[in-house]
Parts: C-alpha cells; sequence; structure tokens
C-alpha cells in the first residue's frame, strides 16, 4: 500500500498553515493514499472561516480520487463535516504489520504533565484575547520549557511503542504532540509527523521500498528532505 500521512493540520487556528495544507492537498501524486491522522480541525466545525471549509471541501474531492482516512484526534472528535464524501473516519489505520496509525491522544498517559506544562500560557492566551491582542501559539510557548517538553515527548514514544510491541506492530506514526522526529526504540519505530501550526511541516510517505519522514516545503514538491533513519 502507498500512503500519505499528515497530522495536526488544526484548521481555525490562527496558527494554521492553511495556504500551504491546501497546496500539498492540491498536489499528491496519484495512487497514494491520504492519512489525516487527527485534529485536523481545531475545534467546532460550525466555526470554520471560508478558507478552512475550501479545504474540507478539498479534502471531500480527494476521497472520490483516492482512498482517504480520517482518524479522530483529541481535538476534532466532535466535528462532523455535512458532506463527508467517501471519508473514512477510524480511531486507527494500519499498513499490516509494517505501520499503525493513531494520533496518540488515546496512548498518551502523561496527559496530566502536559497540561500542568500549557496551564500557564493558556492562562496568558486568555488575558491577550480579553485586551484585543493577538492570541499567542501555545504549543509553541510550551516547547521553550524544554525538559518538560521533551520529557512529555519521551512519555508519549514510551506509551506509543509499548502499544505497537503488544500488537506486532514494526513501526508507529502519531501526532499529538506536534513534534516531527523518526527515532527507534526498543526496536520499534517511532515516528511523529508535528503540526501544520508550525515550519518547517512534514509529511510520512509509504510505499514498498520505504517509509520516510519528509519535509514540505513551500517551493519545492514531496521529498524534500528527511529525517530519521
Amino acid at each position: 500500500m502507498n500512503a500519505i500521512v499528515i497530522s495536526d493540520l488544526h484548521l481555525e487556528s490562527i496558527h494554521s498553515h492553511s495556504d500551504l495544507i491546501d497546496r500539498f492537498i492540491g498536489s499528491l501524486p496519484a495512487g497514494y493514499d491520504l492519512i489525516l491522522n487527527g485534529d485536523i480541525i481545531d475545534s467546532s466545525y460550525p466555526n470554520l472561516p471560508a478558507q478552512n471549509l475550501r479545504t474540507l471541501e478539498l479534502i471531500r474531492r480527494q476521497s472520490y480520487l483516492r482512498k482517504v482516512v480520517w482518524i479522530r484526534g483529541n481535538h476534532d472528535n466532535c466535528s462532523v463535516m455535512r458532506d463527508r464524501g467517501e471519508i473514512f473516519f477510524a480511531r486507527s489505520h494500519t499498513i499490516s504489520k509494517r505501520l499503525i496509525i493513531t494520533h496518540g491522544n488515546e496512548l498518551d498517559k502523561a496527559k496530566p504533565l502536559i497540561h500542568l506544562l500549557i496551564r500557564p500560557f493558556k492562562a496568558i492566551q486568555f488575558m491577550r484575547i480579553r485586551a484585543g491582542l493577538k492570541p499567542v501559539n501555545v504549543a509553541r510557548l510550551a516547547k521553550r520549557v524544554e525538559p518538560f517538553y521533551r520529557l512529555y515527548r519521551w512519555k508519549l514514544m514510551r506509551d506509543a511503542v509499548r502499544f505497537a510491541r503488544k500488537n506486532g506492530f514494526e513501526a508507529i506514526t502519531c501526532g499529538h504532540a506536534h513534534h516531527p522526529e523518526d527515532r527507534v526504540f526498543q526496536s520499534v519505530r517511532y515516528i511523529n509527523t508535528g503540526a501544520w501550526t508550525d515550519y518547517p511541516v512534514f509529511y510520512l510517505l509509504v510505499n514498498e521500498k520505504k517509509i520516510s519522514l519528509n519535509r514540505y516545503d513551500k517551493e519545492d514538491a514531496f521529498l524534500s528532505g528527511s529525517i530519521g533513519p
């Protein structure tokens, strides 16, 4: 199976790279499934601006051209498209025993840690909005507390790898942590596709020959750069 996996688009967020997302979706190569690995919508569907509604329409149209799987994340669990086209909604998706694709929130046993980390930044966000100032990127601020954030990412990787090993998968890919990485831990490959609220942005390419985490640049097409083993 050939597939392209992206996660954490966070449509509706002012930090989402909407134009880049549309360009990416519009340039998908033929013969590849599209796997949307959670947190595609930042909050409730009815509040989406027109530009984001156009993105959802692009995704819906793609579902008639290729298999499109939308894996629900913690942000978009309650979002429902008015016209789903032929999009398949799921909690996870597998490619034989080579790879399991899941957003990561259901494996995340360190939620109290990250909630503690982002609580003060959410308070800053609330005060800025009340003052009429531009909202801050809460996740980006949280990343500045590097030891805390690094520990959280490690815990998520550990929990994801334990799940993959228990179920016999060679690799697992998640989103959720907003940090792209590609590592081997306890003989299981762990890949996180990062978030499209930061730059650069990444996608996972899966085909018969390899699984690779690649950077998608504004000026380039696919396979513009990769990280990991």
